[in-house]
Formats: C-alpha cells, structure tokens, sequence
C-alpha cells in the first residue's frame, strides 16, 4: 500500500485563514508547510506551482527544501523559467536555474525519471477588452507532466504529477497527452495534480473513464472555503485502500487531497 498527497503548493504562501494571511512566502512558510505535509505520512508527494529560486519567494528551491525536511528524494519540472527580476516566462527546457513548476517528491526508490511537455493554448481573447489593446489578449503557456518509475514490493508503479491548463477545452488535451505518456511506462499507474477541472468535465474528457479512473473524492478549491474539486488523483490498475482526506493546511489556496492505493486484484483464469 502507497500513500499519495497531491497538493497545489502556491508557491507555500500563507492560506487565507493563516495567521500570516497576506504576508510573503519564505523560508519560515516553506518549513512550515513541510512538517504539515510530513504530518499526512505520504510515501509520496505531488506539487504543483512550487518556485525555484524566485524572487517572491525568498528565492529558495522549494522542491529541494521540503524533499531535505520530509527526508524523500525529489525532481522538480518547470513549465516556466523566472528572470532575476521575478518575472515568469516560457521555457523550452524543464531544468531552468530559476523557475516555477511541477515537483514530485518520494520516499520510495525510484527506478527512472521522465518529462513530457504538454502544449498550451497559445493566444486567446480577453473579454470586455479591446483586441487593439495588448490587454486584450492572453497567452496560455505550455504546461509539463513529470513523471517516476518507482519501486515497491509489488513491482514497479509509475507515477505522474502536472498543472494544467485553466482553458478547460486544453486542459482536457493536456491530460489525455499526459496519461497516454505516462501509460508508456510500467504499471499500475498514478497521475495527479492540480488538473483544474471539475469531477464533471473530467469524467467527460476521453480519459476517464478507460485510461485513468479517479481515485479520490474531496472539495479542495479553494482551502479557506471550499466548494469544488479540481486537484485529482487518478489510477490505472491501482484501487483506493481507504477513504480519500483532504488536508487544510496554512499554505497555499488549494487544500491538499491524500488517499491510500494499492494495486487492484487480477480476476483468476479458470479452466
């Protein structure tokens, strides 16, 4: 049995109903964050929107300081660069000095990384604005799924962890890439992460049901008060060993979403 924590970390800023609601995130709040999630006893931890030595948040390698605190060992993938002055922009490559991404940090071995980009909107219309006006256009950036071959006692189990699009039409897109890459490895399988759709829409999209099934249920959007699921766990040949928890923490506006899964029985051949 593996447990799993999906959490969209927001770059570990203080949570609305947090003492220091409205304050930076730093070292004190990336820490903090840390000895909440060791407090769930994960095996293994899916982030999202976690910073790498930018600007707003002290600067610090997030994936790097919590995988140091909850003693696992971890990969982070950007799906956007940050420039000395904070700013974010696309990135052709998932390894940048300074960026914001996607980390997936475990306490089990694991046997291989792997990276997939996963293609953005482009250009869109904002509404209300002129579309003369630079304001009135959008960009959506191009996202990333990483993923980790790991080791247990039953075998192998790949597991997956990626943002989405908040286009819904796209992040629909991004997730049938996503799980048709990760199921290229050995299973059973695992992808979580802040998918930004509804169980509705999800259950909608070409991927669930037949590739993935969801594995756990809970409102995680937002942490202060939450009406929606948007952070997902979702298996192939696994099955959830127990109910699903979701975890306010003082970070972050996405509560954190946890379950137990373990492979699911093969019906016996008879002859």
């Amino acid at each position: 049995m593996v447990r799993v924590l999906t959490l969209n970390l927001q770059h570990a800023a203080p949570a609305r109903t947090a003492a220091d609601a409205g304050g930076p995130a730093g070292a004190a709040t990336v820490r903090r964050a840390g000895d909440e999630i060791a407090g769930v006893g994960a095996d293994v931890v899916l982030l999202q929107e976690v910073d790498r030595g930018v600007r707003r948040s002290g600067g610090l390698d997030q994936a790097a300081v919590l995988a140091d605190r909850l003693g696992m060992s971890y990969r982070f993938a950007a799906s956007l660069a940050a420039t000395r002055g904070g700013s974010l922009l696309p990135t052709r490559t998932s390894t940048p000095g300074r960026g914001y991404g996607v980390a997936l940090l475990t306490r089990l071995p694991v046997t291989s990384w792997h990276v997939r980009r996963l293609r953005g909107g482009g250009p869109g219309r904002r509404r209300g604005h002129p579309p003369w006006l630079p304001h009135g256009w959008s960009w959506d950036v191009g996202r990333v799924l990483l993923a980790a071959v790991l080791r247990t006692e039953d075998g192998p189990l790949s597991v997956g962890v990626t943002h989405l699009s908040v286009v819904p039409v796209v992040a629909r897109r991004q997730l049938a890439v996503a799980a048709r890459a990760l199921l290229t490895l050995p299973g059973p399988h695992l992808l979580g992460g802040d998918l930004n759709l509804a169980p509705g829409p999800l259950s909608a999209s070409e991927v669930v049901p037949g590739l993935l099934a969801p594995l756990a249920t809970g409102l995680t959007f937002t942490n202060a008060r939450p009406r929606t699921q948007i952070d997902h766990l979702l298996g192939a040949g696994l099955v959830a060993a127990g109910p699903a928890e979701v975890h306010h923490l003082s970070v972050s506006d996405h509560a954190g979403l946890s379950v137990d899964v373990r492979r699911a029985h093969r019906p016996a051949v008879g002859g």
